[in-house]
């Protein structure tokens, strides 16, 4: 039986009435939003190549009250350091301003060892919000017992993994209703073995190609609280990847989920979901490497349509001197790389990018680009004179498929040395703020005050699994169309808000809404009013 529940906001919109268009424009809040939370890296001059990688954070509704709570990953102090910082939890407890609560004492999700990343999704299908959270020497499974109070059940559940975990997906590898975990590993590691580096004679931190890749891991979901380790009958075991981020799509539109990865130095991965099993295929559609055929350190990793012909693009942040990698779907599953084309090469060459985001900040109808900047050497100025460890985030504004940056004028002027990133509608007015994690510091939280000129739509949805993760919804508004997918990660090594909104221009209503759930069922919604989060269930 499908379920529609509508949430109106006619607090801020009782007449379709608009401001007239103007600068996209975020503001950083953090700290009056009540975040006190303080990365720490574990630096301490021993030159351990983990503490150089930060780490991610997540946005999702832990106490299942309708906002978005915050999840903060932190590093840790290496053995014979001091003891670090938790993760930290923090409840949204917004009115008319954005309030964040810090509940980490209450949570039972403190995290342990060196945190990395986190993936959020219903991994028991009851309902709530589970969290996992990667790292190093082992990952945890937090089942949430619907308050935002959490039980560990990693070893019950058989997927601590073990080793240098970085990024992390839930998704439904078999499409039978309940969510597996993919797990992205990234280099096989040991601090007490780490080795000395140089950069024009000075001591720095190593590069990853001193250091053995380590394979990713795929576990299935048993439906018992339990997961299997299928990773060598499901093709994904392979040495050679140094793995960050991870994507799950449906590049090829055939109705399963697969898998992109960015890969550090190493070619990246494109994993076609075959059934029973994945076939890499990164290579052949183009996908891989850079324009001249070269890896590159893939970071973070995001996925839409940018120019709106029906196909997911990509998007992968990179090493400074490398710039990003923007892979354009030219066909089915044939991508070309077109940073050049887009106007990404030039800004993005000099800056280490990290967290990146496709989202429409102002709801004109197209996806924006947001990068997370910093670098990995905290002495870089001393052998690199052009460049330096805090660098600033930049945002693109999408002006007719090629990207301005207007970074200033948007209101990203700190420098800082960002990672992890996620995006939401905190403050559930209808458009999508970011939270930045940054290395040994505190993160930002970036408010977006964009005047509202264009009406939206948030659509939530609610599926066989119960996080919906895989489903697509297509919007048709103004003659314009745009797809969207339910996914539990983005970026690098963090998880935002799995609602999908939509930017409707110029358009006054919603000629139509299509729902392809990953069940195989499809549904068809017709003339939707704006302005409104629109829950749709199975």
């Amino acid at each position: 039986m499908t379920m529609i529940r509508v949430a109106l906001f006619l607090f801020l919109f009782c007449a379709p009435h608009f401001v007239a268009a103007d600068a996209i424009r975020f503001t950083e809040i953090a700290e009056k939003a009540g975040i006190h939370f303080v990365h720490s890296t574990g630096a301490r001059g021993g030159w351990h190549y983990i503490e150089t990688m930060g780490s991610g954070c997540a946005l999702f509704d832990a106490d299942g009250d309708g906002d978005l709570d915050l999840y903060l990953v932190n590093g840790a102090n290496l053995p014979g350091q001091p003891v670090r910082g938790s993760n930290a939890l923090y409840r949204n407890d917004t009115d008319k301003t954005i309030r964040l609560t810090d509940i980490t004492e209450s949570s039972g999700a403190p995290g342990r060892g060196y945190g990395m990343g986190c993936a959020v999704g219903d991994a028991d299908n009851d309902g709530d919000l589970d969290l996992y959270v990667t790292g190093y020497p082992e990952n945890i499974l937090y089942v949430n017992n619907g308050d935002a109070t959490f039980k560990d059940a990693s070893r019950q559940a058989n997927v601590t993994a073990g080793g240098w975990s970085a990024g992390a997906a839930f998704f439904d590898f078999e499409a039978d209703g309940d969510l597996d975990l993919y797990v992205v590993r990234y280099l096989t590691y040991d601090p007490a073995r780490e080795p000395v580096c140089e950069r024009s004679g000075v001591r720095t931190y190593c590069a990853p190609y001193r250091f053995r890749g380590a394979p990713d891991l795929l576990y299935l979901n048993s439906g018992d609280g339990t997961f299997e380790d299928i990773s060598q009958r499901a093709g994904i075991a392979d040495p050679r990847g140094k793995g960050l981020g991870v994507l799950s799509l449906d590049y090829d539109r055939d109705g399963d989920t697969d898998l992109y990865i960015a890969n550090d130095t190493t070619p990246n991965f494109l994993y076609r979901n075959d059934g029973d099993r994945f076939t890499e295929v990164g290579l052949k559609a183009g996908v891989s490497t850079s324009a001249s055929g070269r890896p590159q350190a893939g970071m973070g990793v995001d996925a839409g349509d940018v120019d709106g012909d029906g196909r997911t693009d990509l998007i992968v942040t990179n090493f400074s001197y490398e710039s990003n990698a923007f892979y354009h779907h030219t066909e089915q599953g044939v991508f070309a790389e077109a940073s050049a084309r887009v106007g990404l090469v030039g800004p993005s060459t000099l800056p280490l990018g990290f967290g990146t985001h496709f989202f429409d900040a102002d709801s004109d109808g197209d996806l924006d680009l947001f990068v997370a900047n910093g670098h990995i050497f905290p002495n870089v100025s001393d052998f690199s004179s052009a460049e330096s460890y805090p660098q600033t985030d930049q945002f693109f504004r999408n002006t007719a498929g090629v990207f301005e940056d207007v970074s200033e004028s948007a209101g990203f002027t700190s420098p800082a040395v960002s990672r992890g990133s996620a995006l939401g509608d905190i403050d559930t007015d209808g458009d999508l703020d970011l939270v930045v994690l940054v290395a040994d510091a505190s993160p930002h939280l970036y408010r977006n005050d964009t005047p509202p000129a264009h009406p939206w739509l948030i659509v939530e949805i609610e599926g066989a699994n119960r996080s919906a993760i895989g489903t697509r919804v297509t919007l048709t508004a103004g003659g314009r169309t745009q797809s969207r997918e339910v996914r539990s990660q983005s970026g690098y090594l963090s998880s935002g808000d799995s609602r999908l909104h939509f930017g409707l221009g110029d358009a006054e209503q919603i000629d139509r809404l299509d729902i392809w759930w990953p069940s195989g069922r499809t549904q068809t919604l017709s003339n939707l009013s704006p302005n409104q989060i629109l829950v749709i269930g199975e």
